[in-house]
């Protein structure tokens, strides 16, 4: 039986930009690609160990848009038991707008979203939740 490993932490839609060079202040600098895709660091946390073969439970919240479905599908898909991810009405799920030079350096900006309504309130009973059960 492999080992539960309960995540809690920050679910993000990331968004990519490959760019040139960082801009200067009121520059504007055209990126040549851009990739959305799932993430924050909770999230990476859990799907690495979900990778190396542990059972995972994801802990977390996600925003009522587009980009809660993404990055709720991208878990689940993992093999992460998302049960325990909540959607936070009204709000956007986090985003990350992490712009890297052709170099490898990067700069993040991120917009918590839902990630700021996490609060240890209504999950104490997480302990031994059925896997795919659904949201609390």
């Amino acid at each position: 039986m492999p080992t539960t490993v309960f995540v809690v932490g920050s679910l993000n839609a990331d968004q990519l930009l490959e760019v040139p060079a960082f801009p200067a202040a009121g520059e504007t600098v055209l990126a040549s690609d851009v990739l959305i895709t799932a993430g924050g660091k909770g999230g990476n946390q859990a799907v690495a160990a979900a990778r190396a073969g542990a059972a995972v439970v994801m802990i977390g919240a996600l925003g009522d848009d587009a980009h809660g479905v993404l990055v709720r599908g991208a878990l689940t898909e993992s093999g992460v038991d998302t049960g325990w991810v909540r959607t936070a009405d009204g709000t956007h799920t986090g985003t990350a707008v992490v712009a890297v030079e052709a170099g490898g350096e990067n700069r993040i900006i991120v917009a918590s979203g839902a990630n700021a309504r996490l609060t240890r309130r209504g999950y104490g009973r997480c302990r031994g939740r059925p896997r795919g059960s659904g949201s609390p």
